[in-house]
């Protein structure tokens, strides 16, 4: 359980750095922030943006996800922490929501390699 658990926290700190870096890329870039520009994570950024993209495009679930299941046996069976930090991160909703929805942030992805892109 505590491995499943470990696994959410990784999956959840995933889902902040993609979010949060479409606005912090734009700020920082204007408040000249040097990590904002800093190749590897923007790169980052994006190709972990494109996987998910694929993936939801291809129908299939994120290997976190999946590996989480797996260490779990049963997902009633959850801690507190995971069963908070769950209903942050997964959604009841269509996965062609979720399809428009990661291909917009692919999208704006490509648009603020364009916009702003890393340098050296």
């Amino acid at each position: 359980m505590l491995l499943a658990d470990l696994i959410l926290i990784i999956h959840v700190f995933i889902v902040i750095f993609i979010i949060s870096l479409f606005a912090l890329v734009p700020y920082g870039y204007y408040k000249k922030w040097d990590w904002v520009n800093r190749k590897k994570i923007r790169y980052t950024h994006l190709l972990l943006m494109t996987f998910v993209t694929v993936e939801s495009f291809v129908g299939i679930l994120c290997p976190l996800t999946i590996l989480e299941n797996v260490l779990r046996g049963d997902i009633s069976d959850q801690t507190f922490l995971s069963k908070y930090l769950s209903k942050i991160i997964y959604y009841n909703f269509p996965s062609s929501f979720f399809l428009a929805l990661y291909f917009t942030g692919f999208l704006v992805a490509i648009y603020l390699s364009f916009k702003y892109p890393p340098k050296k």
